[in-house]
Order: C-alpha cells, then sequence, then structure tokens
C-alpha cells in the first residue's frame, strides 16, 4: 500500500468514524469536531499550522456574524412582531395561513440563521394552531421547509452558499459572489415549494391531535384538589423544587398549607 492509498484509507476511517459519533449523539457535536481535528493533527494528515487554518476562514468568520445578526433580531424584536401578526395578516383561512408563514420564514432565514428563524416563529404558530383549531404539522412542516429554501436567497442565508463562496474566491479568479447573487435562483425555489405546498402539499401533510383534541375525546378537564402529605412521606424536608412533584406529574401547586395561612407559591416554582 502507497502512502498517498494509506492517507486516503485513513481519512474515510476517520470520515467515517465521526459521522458514526454524530448520529450516536452521545458527544456534544463541538467534541467530536474536536476530536476529528485532533486526530488529522496526530496522524500527520494535516500539519500544525493548517490546523488552525479554518478559524481564519471568511466562510467561518461569516457564519458567526450570521449568530450575531439573529441574535439581533431576536433582542430587538423584530422576528417577534412578524410573527405575532401572522394572524392580522392571513386570518383564519389554511391557505393563506400556509402562505404567509412560508414566505414570511422564507425571508427572514434569507439574512440569519435558518433554526433561528424557525424557533421565532414556532410559539406564533402554535398560538394560531390553537385559535383556528387547524393541526400544528399543518402549518409546522411548510415552515421547516420554507426555511430551507428561504436560505438560498442570499450568500448569508445557508453555510454551504458561505463555503462555495469562500472556495470559488480562494482558488478561482472569477469576481467573488455578491449578496444577491443566489437570489434569481433561491426566488424560484421558494416560489416553487411555496406553490407546491399550497396546491398539492397540503393535501398530503398528516393531522395531528392536539393535546386540546385529547382532551375533548376523553372528556377530561381541569380541576382544583388538595394533596396531604403523611409525616412519613419521602417528601418531607423538601422543597416543591426538590420533590419535582408538579413536573413529574403535569399539576400546578397553586398553595402550600403547612401553616394554617395559605402561602401563594411564585409561578416558576409552580
Amino acid at each position: 500500500m502507497t502512502t498517498e492509498t494509506f492517507q486516503i484509507t485513513l481519512v474515510l476511517i476517520i470520515l467515517i468514524t465521526s459521522i458514526v459519533l454524530f448520529a450516536w449523539e452521545r458527544f456534544a457535536p463541538d467534541v467530536v469536531a474536536m476530536l476529528v481535528l485532533v486526530t488529522l493533527a496526530l496522524t500527520g494528515l494535516v500539519t500544525s499550522e493548517e490546523i488552525f487554518t479554518g478559524f481564519s476562514s471568511p466562510a467561518v468568520i461569516t457564519v458567526w456574524a450570521i449568530y450575531i445578526v439573529s441574535d439581533g433580531l431576536f433582542k430587538t424584536g423584530v422576528a417577534d412582531y412578524l410573527g405575532a401578526n401572522i394572524m392580522k395578516i392571513a386570518g383564519p383561512s389554511e391557505i393563506r395561513l400556509i402562505a404567509v408563514i412560508m414566505v414570511m420564514v422564507g425571508i427572514m432565514s434569507a439574512f440569519m440563521n435558518n433554526i433561528g428563524a424557525t424557533a421565532v416563529l414556532l410559539p406564533a404558530i402554535v398560538g394560531v394552531s390553537k385559535q383556528t383549531g387547524i393541526s400544528p404539522s399543518k402549518f409546522l412542516i411548510p415552515l421547516s421547509f420554507a426555511s430551507l429554501m428561504g436560505g438560498n436567497l442570499t450568500l448569508i442565508g445557508t453555510p454551504p452558499n458561505i463555503l462555495a463562496a469562500g472556495i470559488l474566491q480562494e482558488t478561482s479568479s472569477v469576481p467573488p459572489l455578491r449578496f444577491f447573487d443566489f437570489a434569481p435562483m433561491g426566488i424560484i425555489i421558494l416560489s416553487a415549494g411555496v406553490a407546491y405546498m399550497l396546491l398539492l402539499g397540503r393535501h398530503l401533510l398528516p393531522t395531528t391531535k392536539t393535546e386540546d383534541d385529547l382532551t375533548r375525546s376523553y372528556q377530561l378537564r381541569d380541576y382544583a384538589t388538595e394533596i396531604r402529605i403523611l409525616p412519613n412521606s419521602p417528601l418531607v424536608g423538601k422543597t416543591i423544587v426538590e420533590s419535582g412533584f408538579g413536573e413529574n406529574y403535569d399539576l400546578t401547586i397553586i398553595n402550600k398549607l403547612s401553616t394554617p395561612e395559605a402561602k401563594q407559591l411564585p409561578s416558576h416554582l409552580s
């Protein structure tokens, strides 16, 4: 076996092992990535200078910058404002809601991290589902697809775009990709995705039962009751939080009657 063949085989082994570790999820992704980096260095596949070259790559710095921009949109409330106005824009119509949600998250994903854009709209969409009585899956699946497609609108919309632009700039003499060079194709992809979802895809989306649906089906209701802690109970001497009573049994603890006077608990202890 030649040296080149040995190195190729070694790289493939490291690659397959890293994929298995990522899929196993026993270790954090950043830990696995650092292990791969250290292994490549110890085996001599990369030099000590090359180990840290990636940290100064424009692509890596740009990805960091995206997270900063995403956090700025969170903190300023811009994303929350958009999410809170979904119902005002689309009304109760399912088809209009899907269209507005997909377009909104698609545009947001063009300028911020896809996961961040999805996370911002998630609570608002769950609220819309409860208000309209429409299954959450009817909105959440289009939300996920549109966030991925919207990332193709700009240079910073998704890490692969950034990496492609960085490699092109380093290995070619052609002018670097501009911010909106991806937009013409990205708009076509997003528009086609929205059109497909509205015309055909929404009929294929699963209908899942919500908690409210199950409550009505089994005729469950909210009620208040008292629970007495006996002297020999293992809960004696523990606080509400330490006992985990409310969390483990899905109970909202309102008052603690350890004395003749009821003590109302703070909401974070309920």
